[in-house]
């Protein structure tokens, strides 16, 4: 009889111990399953991150893209095409503020030069006697700060291509800017450029040459301008 209890309290024992056993590893599952499932919690938050933080960085770039793109003060974007009556014109290249030059008493400011390929229609066609063109455009504004009646034809300008052609402003369409400036006075325009070899998708960079400043007795009172510009696309 105390053998029998003995073996049931032995059998209760290994039943309890098997009970442990399966109770720790039920406990030891549970736990793995919960670390396992707050792993993948963590990976999931992690790729969520990760995801949140590329679309971020694609946000930046879309915005730094959207600041980097060349734009005209009229707010048009490189590769814009404008349509009106006289037909279509795309902007393929800008450079915008070039710059501020000094010679003598004279400042000029060329406040953009772009490239745009042109298709006539109506009138323009028939004024123009072309229904195509390719043309540089350069915006200027010219002062004098002498009080001295100085001589300075920025309209004048001969523009060099780094295709190879060497242009004149056409004289019918650019602005007229008188060369004589009486005292501190200041005039702006602008002056069209077009081109005979070379379409403006071609022409990578421009040479604007300017003569000196005269005075009176058509004497320089400054140097030459040479400017080199890069056209951004």
């Amino acid at each position: 009889m105390k053998k029998y209890l003995v073996s049931i309290g032995m059998g209760s024992l290994l039943v309890l111990s098997a009970c442990g056993e399966d109770g720790n590893g039920s406990n030891e599952a549970d736990t793995d399953e919960t670390d396992e499932e707050t792993e993948d919690v963590s990976a999931e938050e992690d790729d969520s991150d990760i995801d949140e933080e590329e679309e971020g960085n694609e946000d930046d770039e879309s915005d730094e893209d959207g600041e980097d793109a060349a734009t005209t003060e009229g707010g048009h974007e490189v590769g814009e095409t404008v349509s009106d009556e006289n037909g279509e014109q795309t902007l393929v290249s800008l450079a915008d503020d070039v710059g501020t030059f000094e010679t003598g008493p004279i400042i000029l400011e060329i406040e953009k030069a772009n490239g745009v390929s042109a298709v006539f229609e109506g009138e323009a066609a028939a004024l123009l006697d072309q229904d195509e063109a390719e043309y540089i455009q350069v915006d200027m504004n010219v002062e004098n700060t002498s009080e001295d009646d100085i001589m300075f034809y920025a309209s004048q300008a001969t523009l060099i291509t780094d295709t190879g052609e060497q242009l004149d402003p056409d004289m019918f369409l650019s602005d007229h800017m008188d060369g004589e400036y009486f005292g501190e006075v200041s005039k702006s325009g602008s002056s069209y450029y077009f081109l005979e070899n070379s379409t403006a998708d071609e022409v990578q960079s421009i040479e604007l040459r300017y003569s000196a400043p005269t005075d009176e007795d058509f004497m320089d009172v400054g140097d030459e301008l040479q400017i080199e510009i890069d056209l951004e696309r």
